[in-house]
Order: C-alpha cells, then sequence, then structure tokens
C-alpha cells in the first residue's frame, strides 16, 4: 500500500516593523533588549531577534554568548541607525555616498551578506 501526500512549503511573508519597535518597549526583556553603544556614550536599542535574523554574528553574541550590548564606537551613530532600519525593514536605509564605508563595514562585520551586495549595488550605480 502506497501513500502520497502532498504539501506546499509556503514562504513566511516579509514583516516590516516599525523603527519604534525596540524602542517603545525598552522595559520589556524581549523588546528593546539589545544595545548599540557608541562612542558618545549613548546606545540605540534594538529587538536582538529581528537584528540577530539578519546577522549570523548578533546571534552567536546574543543566544550563546547572552550578550545584551555590542560596542560599535568605531561607527557614527547614523551608521549604526541605518543598519538597524536595515534589519528591521529588509531594506537597505539611506546608504549614501558619505555614508557607504561605515555602512559596508558594519554590514561587513555582523556578516550581514544582503545588505553588503546592497552597498556594492549602491557603489556601482553612483559616480564617485
Amino acid at each position: 500500500l502506497l501513500y502520497t501526500i502532498k504539501f506546499e512549503v509556503a514562504m513566511a511573508p516579509k514583516v516590516q516593523v516599525s523603527m519604534d519597535f525596540g524602542i517603545k518597549y525598552l522595559g520589556s526583556p524581549s523588546h528593546g533588549n539589545l544595545k548599540f553603544c557608541l562612542s558618545d556614550g549613548e546606545a540605540i536599542a534594538a529587538n536582538s531577534v529581528i537584528v540577530s535574523y539578519n546577522s549570523p554574528v548578533i546571534d552567536k553574541l546574543t543566544t550563546e554568548l547572552l550578550q545584551t550590548s555590542l560596542d560599535v564606537q568605531d561607527f557614527s551613530r547614523e551608521v549604526v541607525q541605518n543598519f538597524i532600519e536595515s534589519c528591521y525593514s529588509g531594506e537597505p536605509q539611506k546608504i549614501s555616498k558619505d555614508n557607504f564605508g561605515g555602512m559596508n563595514k558594519m554590514s561587513t562585520v555582523f556578516e550581514v551578506s544582503w545588505l553588503v551586495d546592497k552597498c556594492f549595488e549602491f557603489l556601482d550605480s553612483v559616480d564617485l
């Protein structure tokens, strides 16, 4: 006796989350639970699950090493903010000639390969 089971694999829909998602719920352990520590002593909060989804490095740091803050003092506030917004939206945010180097470096350090690709697409599309 032979049975055939047919099933379809559906991809999860792309989820877009507003940028304040991590900021709005800072008191909750599951929202705004990851701090990106800037050189000025300030920090930008983000949701570790959303950012980890895009970055295997951040995933390892938060799930295996249980880090709740990341030292990103080498990057400007603008670059860190754009990096986080890109992770939240799934689309590159505000890559420009001025911040290309920082965006590309941060995307490379945290191994966000799709964003590295988008940085180079941007580079190919502009006259330097």
